[in-house]
Parts: C-alpha cells; sequence; structure tokens
C-alpha cells in the first residue's frame, strides 16, 4: 500500500496549487484609474480634433458639447488646444462667430466582465465614441467620429482603487465571480479523492 501515500501527496499537492492560484493577488502598484484612462482618451481625441480643424489667429469660436457628466472634461481639452492658436471662444449663441463646434459624446462608459483565464481577475473595457458638426457660415460639415476602445485586465481586488466614485462615468458594476472548471468540478474531485485515500490509508496502516 506504499503507493497510496504517494497518491496522496500528489492529491494534496494538486489541490493546494489550484487554492493557490485562487489566491493570486494583482499587485500593480503602477495600474491606472478609470479617470486617469479617461483623460488620456480625450486628450487624444482633442489633439486629432487639433489637427484637423485649421484656426487662425483672432478667429471667434464658439463650442457647443452635448449633456454628459463628462462634458467639463471634454470642454477643457477643446479650450486648450484651440485657445493654443489664439483664437476667442464664445458662449453668446446670438454672437456672430466665424467657425461653431457642436461636439457629442455618444459613449463614455466603463465596463467590467468576467474574465475566461481567472475568476479572480476581470476584463475592463472603456469605450469613448464622439462625433460632432463644423458649422462655418452656411457650410455644415461632419466632424471625423472618433471610437477608442480601451482594454486591460486586473484584479477584483483593485476595482475599489481604479474606480473614481466622484465621477459616475467612471464606475461600473462588477459581474458575480463565477466558479472555474477547476473550482466546480477538478477540486472537489481532488479534495473528496484525496480524503478517501486518506481513509485508506488510515485503516490500512491500523490493520498492519
Amino acid at each position: 500500500m506504499e503507493y497510496l501515500k504517494y497518491i496522496l501527496l500528489i492529491l494534496i499537492g494538486c489541490s493546494l496549487l489550484i487554492s493557490g492560484n485562487n489566491l493570486l493577488a494583482f499587485d500593480n502598484p503602477t495600474l491606472k484609474t478609470n479617470i486617469e484612462i479617461i483623460d488620456s482618451l480625450l486628450n487624444n481625441y482633442s489633439d486629432n480634433f487639433a489637427k484637423s480643424q485649421s484656426f487662425q489667429k483672432g478667429e471667434i469660436i464658439r463650442l457647443e458639447i452635448t449633456a454628459h457628466p463628462a462634458k467639463w472634461l471634454l470642454r477643457n481639452k477643446l479650450l486648450r488646444v484651440i485657445t493654443l492658436d489664439s483664437c476667442i471662444i464664445v458662449n453668446d449663441s446670438l454672437k456672430q462667430v466665424n467657425k461653431f463646434f457642436e461636439i457629442s459624446i455618444n459613449n463614455l462608459s466603463v465596463k467590467y466582465l468576467n474574465s475566461k483565464l481567472s475568476s479572480d481577475s476581470l476584463d475592463r473595457e472603456i469605450l469613448i465614441n464622439i462625433s460632432g458638426l463644423k458649422r462655418n457660415n452656411d457650410k455644415i460639415e461632419p466632424l471625423e467620429e472618433y471610437r477608442c476602445l480601451f482594454r486591460d485586465r486586473i484584479a477584483r481586488d483593485n476595482v475599489e482603487s481604479v474606480d473614481s466614485k466622484q465621477y459616475d462615468f467612471t464606475t461600473s458594476p462588477v459581474p458575480v465571480q463565477e466558479k472555474t472548471f477547476f473550482e466546480e468540478i477538478v477540486q472537489p474531485v481532488i479534495l473528496i479523492t484525496s480524503t478517501i485515500v486518506a481513509v485508506v490509508l488510515l485503516f490500512t496502516v491500523r490493520s498492519n
């Protein structure tokens, strides 16, 4: 019955290895928060916006952004790139302007999805979709649509640290943790088998 001891040791080792994998922590001090990622993506949009437009010094510009919780953040970035060209920004709808931009934040969302690789991790997705129009006298031109999807993987335990609770658009519900195949099938089988082998060993030793 010596071989039963080795089987028991192997089964216990597998059980500890599986359970240990579920306890692995994603210790990443450089992990970016949701607001940091969104801020970076909006910076990218505003830079592309500036490159696609031709501004003249002293031009009077009117900028409108559709209602959205992140409107203030996008507006600040667009104002930065427009005023770099020494343009004048006005909000008065009755004032004569050289160019009038209407920007729409169609989608700006954070989503957490269960990862297929580990039940202790989540796939984080941040989607941004922005479109707009430019009015120049009686001419209307569509602005190039901006679509960007950021995706990475984080630990479930990191959600609290990456969410920015003061901004609703940076948070998202966390899906219920799903059991992996190992957790649901293999691990219970290993534990039960280990118990059976241990009982057999116990009675074998006592009978000897």
